[in-house]
């Protein structure tokens, strides 16, 4: 079975909802975020990866790490992703419109999460989390 370890952010908005992004092709939403590339630190990768998918410059500081999850990919056959995960608190409600390789860019609260399909990283790890209440 393969291996991919990937950089992902649960972001919030003041409103408590979650962005989720679906890439194309995939009938999945998933958090922002990707693979990490030989040399980057998990953060590194992350800001990357914000930037490239959102046009959204994360500040490094401000990255709070929140977990790892090891679990089976949605995207990739005998694969499992390992993803490290960051919560980003934004200070205000951002549009984001699709870039790079993603399709759909949705902020999803706690009435409407289960409408979407969600990869297992974010259903095993962070839906649990984030309808707890703690952040």
């Amino acid at each position: 079975m393969h291996r991919i370890v990937i950089c992902s952010a649960m972001m919030l908005n003041p409103e408590g909802e979650l962005l989720m992004v679906r890439k194309k092709g995939s009938k999945y939403f998933q958090l922002p975020g990707g693979k990490i590339a030989a040399g980057e630190s998990d953060s590194e990768a992350l800001v990357r990866e914000l930037r490239e998918e959102l046009q959204f410059d994360a500040d490094p500081a401000t990255l709070q790490f929140i977990g790892r999850h090891v679990t089976q990919a949605v995207n990739e056959r005998d694969t499992l992703v390992e993803g490290y995960i960051y919560l980003i608190k934004l200070a205000m409600k951002f549009d984001f419109p699709p870039q790079a390789e993603l399709e759909e860019v949705q902020w999803i609260n706690k009435a409407n999460w289960q409408d979407y399909r969600l990869a297992h990283l974010a259903e095993e790890f962070v839906i649990p989390k984030w309808l707890s209440g703690d952040f």
